[in-house]
This record gives structure tokens, sequence and C-alpha cells, in this order.
């Protein structure tokens, strides 16, 4: 018979038993296996074979037989297990062969199952894991290099409520009012002090052209010729003389008009110069002056020197004096045939006016600082006999830029005399 292969070094062991039945004897045989890996005989083969009993050679056969069996007996008593071998020759291999059973197959195969999704479910964690890392490390890296090219700021550094907390603060209308009176006395007193009321023999035409230098009769309230007239009157003259100076003078430290010499700060004299007009069918002109109040009040905080003081614009004195001289020897070119005595005296006069022209850029630089917007107002209405010797003051704009609804609220009148 042959013996399985399994590509196993294997053991086979074979029992024999002899008997007789029914007048017969027969052979019972019996086959088992042990691999080399285990410990426990494998049964295979279980065989009865029937033998005649009239010949001797059968006796001898069987004496042989019966010693061969007592042998193979004393053999398997050593090889056998101590379970007793089935005895049902109708057994085959696949019945009684150990093995798993259904219940336990299942068991193994839903283990594996679970034993790979647990796997998988750890193997797809730690990827993402890993390709999150990585996308965090380049997002902090590109951070990082944001934050040296653009340091990161204070959301609430660029509020404008927070801002107006270190801008000037505002002077009181008030105490703008009292200086811009004390300002109209000391203008007076130059013109009656330095200039004389005798009769001046000079062509309207030449002192019309120099008031136009000067930035005068270019749509203002009274044209050039008619002030050129009343100048040359000594009646009106005086009242021409301080209305000329008063022009010409706040009109160099407003951001909102044109002069020929402007006694504001060269970078905001500048800037104004290069601002183009509004556009006339799309242009939004509140917006430009909102945006303009803002860059004044931004201007005179950055160019203070002092800005923890919080106090209004002051100008250097020496860059002041220069900018007064350069104004005053303008108008002289006008003023000149109306200046009184003789050389020592127009040098005195030339001096007392830089002086007033110093106090009123002072005055200038203060209105320039506040945060809300002022204009001087030359504007006698429908007035023809009447003059203004010296301007008057209305806020026009809020903090904001927007526009006061009319009436416009006025914080000085103007002074006004007859002609």
């Amino acid at each position: 018979m042959a013996t399985p292969t399994t590509g196993l070094p294997t053991l086979s062991v074979v029992l024999a038993r002899t008997g007789t039945a029914n007048g017969a004897s027969y052979i019972e045989v019996d086959v088992s296996t042990l691999l080399a890996a285990q410990t426990t005989l494998t049964w295979i083969h279980h065989e009865i074979i029937t033998l005649p009993s009239q010949t001797s050679t059968t006796s001898s056969s069987s004496s042989s037989s019966s010693s061969s069996r007592s042998s193979a007996n004393s053999s398997a008593a050593q090889t056998r297990p101590t379970s007793p071998l089935p005895t049902n020759a109708t057994h085959s291999p696949e019945a009684t062969n150990p093995g798993l059973s259904s219940g336990a197959t299942a068991g193994i195969a839903i283990g594996s199952a679970a034993v790979g999704l647990i796997l998988g479910l750890i193997a797809g964690f730690l990827i993402f894991r890993r390709r999150r890392d990585r996308k965090s490390g380049a997002h902090y890296q590109s951070v990082g290099l944001d934050s040296q090219e653009k340091p990161l700021r204070d959301p609430l550094s660029a509020d404008k409520l927070r801002l107006d907390q270190f801008l000037l603060d505002p002077t009181p209308d008030a105490e703008i009012g009292t200086e811009l009176g004390s300002l109209a006395q000391l203008l007076q007193q130059h013109v009656e002090g330095h200039y004389h009321t005798l009769p001046v023999f000079q062509d309207v035409e030449a002192l019309s052209t120099a008031l136009v230098q000067l930035g005068l009769g270019q749509g203002g309230t009274m044209p050039a010729n008619r002030l050129a007239s009343l100048t040359l009157d000594p009646k009106s003259r005086y009242h021409a003389i301080q209305h000329i100076i008063a022009r010409v003078t706040f009109s160099s430290v407003s951001f909102d008009t044109v002069s020929p010499i402007s006694l504001l700060p060269q970078p905001v004299s500048s800037f104004v110069s290069m601002v183009p007009a509004t556009e006339s069918h799309r242009g939004n002109p509140e917006a430009i002056n909102a945006a303009l109040t803002r860059w004044r009040q931004l201007s005179a905080f950055l160019l203070h020197p002092n800005r923890s003081d919080r106090t209004p614009l002051i100008p250097m004195e020496e860059v002041s004096t220069l900018q007064a001289q350069r104004l005053a020897v303008a108008l002289n070119k006008f003023l000149e045939p109306f200046i009184k005595g003789d050389r020592e005296d127009r040098y005195e006069q030339e001096n007392h006016l830089r002086e007033v022209m110093v106090e009123c850029v002072t005055f200038g630089y203060v209105i320039f600082s506040q945060p809300s917007e002022y204009r001087f107002r030359f504007d006698v209405g429908a007035r023809p006999n009447y003059i203004v010797t010296f301007p008057g003051l209305d806020k026009i704009r809020d903090e904001e830029g927007h526009r006061y609804p009319p009436p416009t609220q006025p914080v000085v009148a103007p002074i006004v005399e007859s002609i």
C-alpha cells in the first residue's frame, strides 16, 4: 500500500492480527503514519483478509504469520497510542482526518479580515498624519517668511478711532477767534504806521498787473483794477492795503487756494500743487474733500516735531522768517509807492511787515492742524460799497470731511468797512 506524500519525513506503522471466525481464518491489518512534525499517529487504512483453512501450507503460513503477528504486536505495543483503534472497516480517511471545524474556519476568516481592516486603518491614519505634518510645516514656513517681509500688526492699530487718540487735539473756537482778532489789530497798526495818505500818481493798469502777480483779482470778490483804484484813493487806501495784505498772507497758508508763494510746509505745498482737479462729470467732490481732510490731519501729525504733545503744528522760526521775507519783498513791489518816510522808514516797514506775516503764518499752521476744516472768508455779500479789511473764519467741514449744512458756522465774522 502506498504511503501518502506530504513533502515532510514520515514514519509508517503496520499492525496485523489473525483470527478464526465461522471456521475461516483471516488477517486484520491496520496502517498508521506519523509525520516528523507530529506527536500523534494518524490512522490511514484498515483491512480484513480471509485465508483458506485446508492446506498445510496455510498452517505453516499461519504459524509463520502468528510469529510475525506476535512480533508486530510487540512492536505495536511500543509505537501505537494508548487510545483504542477504530474497528469499523467502513471508515474513510476523509471522515476521520482531524482538522479545523467550520466554525473555527469562519472565526479565523473573520479575525483575519478584522486584523486586515485594523492594519489598513492604521496605515491610512499614519499616511494622513504624515501628509498633514508636511502641509503644516510648509504653512508655518510660509507664515514665517511673510512675517519677515510684512510684520504682523495690531488689527486695531490702523483703526481711525484709535488713530484719533494720537492725532493733534483741536483748538477751541473761542481761542481761535481771539487769536484772529489780535492779528486784525496787528495788521491795522502796521498799515496806519507805515503807509501815507498822500496822492500817488501811478498807472492803474500797472498796479493791477502787480496785484495779479500776487494772486489777486482772479476769481476773487473784487477785480484787480478795482483794488488798484481803491489803493490810489487816499480815503480808501488804508482799507484797500489791509485787504490786500490779508488776502495775500492768508492765501499763502491755505491749502485749498492757489498762491504764488506758499508759507505752508514745503511737503504740503508741493503735494497740494500736484493734486489734479476733480473730474467734471465723473469725479466725486465729497470723496476728494474727505480724503484731503484726512490727509491734512495725518500731515500735521507726522510733521509735528513733538507729536506726543498733541498741540498745533508750529513753523520752524528760520523757515517761517525766510518765507515771510520772500512774501514781504513780493508785496512791496506793489506797496512801494504808498510807503511813507525815508529809506530807514522803509527798512522798518519791511521788517514789521515780515513780523506780521510770521504771526499770520503761525496762525495758519494752527488752522491747518485742526481736525475740522476752516476757511477764511473775504466775501461781503451783495454790498458793492464795502470791503473786507480782515477776513472772517468759517468752519465748513467736520473731522470726517463732511460739509456742514447751510448756513455755515462762522467762528469769527469778517471786518467790513465802507468805501
